[in-house]
């Protein structure tokens, strides 16, 4: 039987790191989490994840500079990281884009909004 995917969730929020966890488990993922970017890409330097989603706003490193350090890993190249963030605006949206993220949702998020977001990574 073939290992299942691995996924990394990057949130300091409890709540929205066990939605996120959840849904991911329900798409058939393995996952792993961390509670800012810091311990996020300490983990991405121990072993390589098929897909990552991080918060915007966090202690200690944001989701911008966890993004930024995250792309410059040579096996992380081309794997999708999607934002997330309570920030409506597109600044920001444009600026983790331009960064390398693959996706960014702003929160409170809703399953319609996650389906979307697994289409285009299918």
């Amino acid at each position: 039987m073939a290992e299942l995917p691995l996924a990394l969730v990057v949130d300091d929020t409890d709540i929205h790191r066990s939605l996120i966890k959840m849904t991911l488990g329900a798409k058939g993922y393995r996952v792993l989490a961390a509670t800012d970017g810091q311990e996020g890409l300490a983990l991405c330097k121990q072993q390589t994840f098929s897909l990552v989603f991080s918060d915007f706003e966090m202690p200690n490193m944001n989701g911008a500079e966890f993004l930024r350090a995250v792309k410059r890993l040579p096996t992380y190249k081309d794997v999708p990281v999607v934002i997330l963030s309570t920030l409506e605006g597109n600044d920001v949206k444009e600026r983790v884009m331009a960064l390398g993220a693959f996706h960014y949702i702003v929160k409170p998020f809703n399953q319609a909004k996650l389906d979307e977001l697994f289409k285009r990574l299918a």
